[in-house]
């Protein structure tokens, strides 16, 4: 049903205005709408034709369901409408009203208002506005006193050259993003450059925070695809010190700054620039304050300062980090089994495991591929740590199984190579000192100087390591970041 993930989507204020309107528009007695908004947001789906109607009733049920869910979108609509800041609405008022006293031969007041439209139209790159405010102009040029005809001609070109390559821009976003779902393991970069280049896009300073958002969530996804951001850094970083350029934007385009701060905050973490990574972090903490904000910046905080407080000697407060925050989302709470990994007490990380009730196909749809891989990998240690023989063994058939082809194809090498490791150390533990096994694990991951080890999987490394050479994890795992920091290597 369609109505189920539009309704999980709603934030909670979004979800008491539906309700409201539910409410104010229902007729006497009608509360099926409601009754069914209610159990899916709760979490409650199975069968719930029968428990609204009190047997089964599809077809009544597909109308109810047809019925809340265009309620939905009116509210949806009408409260994006209301709540934008407006400059795109006052653009148009204001362009609207000129024209109106451009017909009432008002040419004074006509020329002032289209102005004011052109100001605001330009403040906050609203091209498409513009290109009517200039027809307008050009349609009227000869009240246009205070502009010269081929000036006006040049600045409605010059718009208008914007505006087309704002629409090349969006055609170039569809073409990456299609390009990278082909084939993720080619190089983004050189993708985007490709792909600007066919479609004749101008320089990246042309780019409107949309663009810039979509471009570096592309290069992001890439980069996550192919556990490598060292590759993306540069031309990320140059993007950011765009949107740094129109730092005047940020009001008008908070959706996307916030967005991109938190892109870049992860950027910065996973190529190891943690105060970097924080600062950007410190911004969107404060940020996350709005009310309108905390929905998707709060998880996107925590879980980042907490792998920043990890990775840089302060597990105790990472862990206080993730414990006392409201959310409990699956990527804290594995976060947080990890901290438990780190910090040696593998009965605390068993439980919150048990605690994800859903299937690995569920959270792969729900989350990614990557994920559900790492979760597993997590869940392996756990049993190693705690004895669970049996369970070890059907866990490495389980994995083998579902995800060794897969892996393969991705080119995940080194996960591949944790798994064989693991096994080896956990088949023969009286060899776990040898030479041969001990060479295995220095080349196994931090040996290739073409794609430098992911900063997540050297906690996996970290973990094996402290096996063979008996030593506690956690140290182990700060003392390997301190040596790929070193080595420009990796």
């Amino acid at each position: 049903m369609s109505i189920v993930p539009l309704i999980q989507a709603l934030n909670e204020e979004e979800q008491h205005k539906v309700l409201k309107f539910l409410q104010q528009h229902n007729q006497r007695g009608d509360v099926k709408n409601i009754q069914l908004f209610n159990s899916i947001r709760k979490g409650k789906t199975e069968k719930l034709d029968e428990k609204i109607y009190g047997k089964p009733s599809k077809n009544a049920f597909y109308a109810l369901c047809s019925r809340l869910q265009e309620n939905i979108i009116e509210v949806v609509a009408a409260n994006s409408f209301s709540g934008e800041t407006s400059e795109e609405i006052r653009c148009l008022k204001c362009l609207l009203a000129s024209r109106i006293f451009f017909e009432k031969q008002l040419y004074p007041l006509a020329v002032k208002t289209l102005q004011r439209s052109e100001n605001l139209a330009k403040k906050f790159e609203l091209y498409s506005i513009l290109n009517e405010v200039y027809h307008t102009k050009i349609q009227y040029a000869q009240h246009q006193n205070k502009i010269t005809l081929t000036r006006l001609f040049e600045e409605a070109k010059h718009n208008l050259e914007a505006f087309q390559n704002e629409f090349r821009l969006n055609m170039a976003y569809a073409e990456i993003e299609t390009g990278l779902r082909q084939n993720p393991l080619q190089n983004s970069k050189d993708l985007i450059e490709k792909t600007f280049f066919k479609l004749q896009i101008q320089a990246e300073e042309t780019l409107t925070y949309k663009s810039l958002f979509q471009l570096l969530s592309m290069l992001s996804e890439a980069a996550k695809q192919q556990s490598d951001y060292f590759k993306i850094l540069n031309y990320a970083s140059k993007l950011f010190n765009i949107v740094k350029k129109k730092a005047h934007f940020v009001e008008k385009h908070e959706y996307y700054y916030l967005h991109i701060l938190s892109l870049m905050a992860n950027i910065y973490f996973r190529t190891k620039r943690f105060e970097d990574s924080l600062s950007l972090l410190e911004d969107l903490q404060n940020k996350s304050l709005d009310p309108k904000n905390s929905s998707f910046v709060m998880e996107d905080t925590v879980l980042l300062t907490s792998l920043n407080l990890i990775y840089t000697n302060q597990l105790d407060a990472a862990i206080t980090n993730l414990e006392q925050t409201s959310l409990k989302t699956p990527n804290l709470n594995l976060t947080l089994a990890v901290c438990f990994i780190l910090q040696e007490e593998p009965q605390k990380a068993y439980a919150i495991i048990k605690e994800f009730q859903h299937s690995d196909h569920w959270y792969e749809k729900k989350i990614d591929l990557l994920w559900v891989i790492k979760k597993n990998l997590i869940h392996l240690i756990v049993l190693i740590e705690l004895e669970k023989v049996d369970l070890v063994y059907q866990h490495f058939q389980s994995f083998y199984k579902r995800f060794g082809t897969r892996l393969k194809n991705a080119g995940e090498e080194r996960i591949l190579q944790f798994t064989k490791l693991v096994k080896a150390y956990y088949d023969h533990p009286e060899e776990s000192n040898s030479e041969k096994l001990k060479h295995q694990l220095e080349t196994s991951f931090l040996s290739d100087p073409e794609k430098p080890a992911d900063i997540l999987m050297l906690g996996f490394y970290a973990w094996i390591k402290s096996k063979v050479y008996q030593e506690e994890v956690y140290q182990v795992l700060l003392k390997t970041l301190d040596f790929t920091s070193q080595n420009k290597s990796v």
